[in-house]
């Protein structure tokens, strides 16, 4: 029942928002996020883009079809849902690497959960140790195994295992 009303609350947002650039986005909205053009065209884009089809409109972004929503009541709308309205969903190539249950995706008490087991691993004085520890198996594995090499080969299988 909660999925049916949050579709139909978007289908709504969606049906009024204005065409935006559904099927031209590699031509027009996605060059902004190129590194050169992020630090320097960003705000311009996006006031561009608000001036042009408002606050409420959609677009394709890396080909999938993505709502764009500016404003106070966006910020709201967005940082005070319950974890249902609106739920984080990875490109399908970033759940292939970082697999369906990744830190990304889940939501709540859940996430709240993973993010602090993590912390313990990535406090500065874990880090530390994990460097030196790491620094020492890689200089071992490059001179027993890659020192000396002028051709390195690297097979399909191996690739694709990750």
């Amino acid at each position: 029942m909660n999925t049916l009303l949050v579709t139909i609350f978007f289908l709504k947002i969606i049906e009024k928002a204005s065409s935006g650039l559904i099927g031209t986005t590699h031509n027009r909205a996605e060059p902004w996020l190129s590194s050169s053009h992020a630090q320097q065209h960003a705000e311009k884009w996006l006031e561009q883009r608000i001036t042009k089809y408002g606050p409420v409109s959609k677009l394709s972004l890396f080909g999938k079809p993505t709502v764009f929503i500016h404003g106070q009541a966006a910020n709201k709308f967005v940082f005070n849902n319950d974890g249902k309205t609106i739920t984080s969903q990875q490109p399908e190539s970033t759940r292939m690497i970082l697999g369906d249950r990744n830190i990304l995706e889940l939501s709540g008490e859940d996430h709240k959960r993973v993010r602090n087991a993590l912390m313990v691993f990535l406090k500065p004085e874990s880090l530390k140790q994990y460097v030196g520890k790491l620094d020492e198996e890689i200089r071992k594995h490059l001179e027993l195994n890659w020192h000396g090499k002028q051709k390195i080969t690297v097979s399909y299988s191996a690739i694709k295992s990750f």
